[in-house]
């Protein structure tokens, strides 16, 4: 025996290795068969130790050494001695071309890149990899899909940027993407919650959203007993558009033949929306001086203050009282631009209002989901194929 020789272990389980058939430097060729001795029948259920006869399969394995790996499986024909027919034996190692490892490498690979790159990487084309990513990605959303979820979180993103969306759903309890919907209508959320059945829907409890009126409408329809509740930070930014309206016509005011612009104001438009809670002594005194040139600033200034305190106040009732506070400010004519701002929640105050008693929940979950997109797309050069993009979108998030 040479020197240099030595036995090859796989490490797969109910299989043993029958030979070496080529060993080189640039391949390895393992025959295996498995140990199990007699295989269950899958029309009848019955065991068979009987063989019919055999073929030889070639399934490819994991590297080693840097050497694509190639398993020859003597498979088994079985004739059944229950029902008397005939049938492959199957295993569980073994996943059509691939073994089971080396599927689970080449789905793990195309999360951390593309799949061209997952491709090249194990020589195999680009279909079969993004074969096996939708497969995996089914078994996966479907097993999540089947668990209960208590609070949906609605949102949507873009395939392209500006056109394509897809309306992501996520579980809020475990932060598990459960599907992404072609377009961002309200059949689109209506006819994913049909499909899931009215068991499932029946236990959501809290359903919380952007402020979309399609999927407001979907909601409504078929999760009425649900709590329905806006997103915090799509309220909050609702708001800050009356004080940047403000801010915009206070610096652009004309003075005298040429339109003015006051430069403090412009430099100020990040800082105006802070909360006053979060402001040092320094960043007071900026403002301070601001508001001593800009007295409408200092109003809506005032006025989101207190919208910011729908959400600090610990209850619906501090909600209220902050509100009536903004009332009074709003009242006093200064700040006609919050006009808008009071429109709009009027007529989502119900789901705006009802953030304290729904245990203030929060879209911060598929926000994040929508970042680890958005850069899955980036890594993929654009995408245009939604069953692709959701498969890849469920793996990654």
């Amino acid at each position: 025996m040479a020197s240099d020789v030595m036995s090859v272990r796989l490490w797969l389980s109910q299989t043993k290795v029958s030979g070496v058939l080529v060993d080189e430097p640039g391949e390895l060729v393992v025959g295996v068969r498995s140990t199990v001795t007699r295989p269950v029948c899958p029309h009848c259920g019955a065991k068979s130790g009987r063989v019919h006869d055999r073929r030889a399969k070639r399934v490819r394995d994991l590297e080693v050494s840097g050497r694509p790996t190639t398993l020859v499986w003597d498979r088994r024909r079985m004739a059944c001695d229950g029902c008397g027919r005939r049938f492959l034996e199957d295993h569980r190692a073994f996943e059509g071309r691939f073994t089971a490892r080396l599927a689970r490498r080449v789905v793990a690979d195309a999360g951390d890149m593309s799949v061209r790159a997952a491709a090249r990487r194990h020589r195999v084309g680009w279909h079969v990899v993004m074969g096996l990513v939708i497969a995996c990605a089914g078994l996966a959303g479907e097993h999540r899909r089947r668990q209960r979820c208590r609070v949906l979180l609605v949102d949507e993103t873009s395939i392209r940027k500006r056109h394509r969306y897809v309306t992501v759903l996520v579980n809020g309890d475990t932060g598990k993407v459960l599907a992404m919907v072609p377009h961002r209508s309200e059949a689109a959320l209506s006819g994913f919650l049909a499909a899931q059945g009215h068991r499932w829907c029946k236990a959501v409890k809290i359903v919380v959203s952007d402020g979309s009126a399609a999927y407001a409408a979907a909601i409504a329809k078929r999760l009425g007993h649900a709590r329905h509740v806006l997103d915090r930070f799509h309220v909050i930014r609702w708001f800050a558009a009356g004080l940047t309206a403000v801010r915009r016509d206070v610096q652009r005011r004309p003075e005298g033949p040429k339109p003015a612009f006051d430069p403090a104001a412009f430099r100020a438009r990040f800082l105006l929306m802070r909360r006053p809670d979060t402001l040092d002594g320094a960043e007071r005194k900026r403002l301070e001086d601001l508001f001593a040139a800009h007295p409408r600033l200092k109003a809506a200034w005032d006025a989101l203050s207190e919208l910011h305190g729908l959400y600090l106040a610990k209850d619906r009732k501090g909600a209220l009282e902050a509100l009536d506070r903004f009332a009074d400010i709003y009242g006093a004519g200064q700040i006609p631009e919050f006009s808008s701002v009071v429109d709009t929640f009027l007529a989502w105050h119900d789901q705006i209002l009802g953030w304290h008693q729904a245990g203030r929940p929060s879209n911060g979950r598929i926000e994040g989901t929508n970042n680890l997109l958005q850069a899955l797309r980036r890594q993929a050069h654009g995408l245009t194929n939604h069953a692709n993009f959701e498969a890849r979108g469920i793996l990654v998030t």
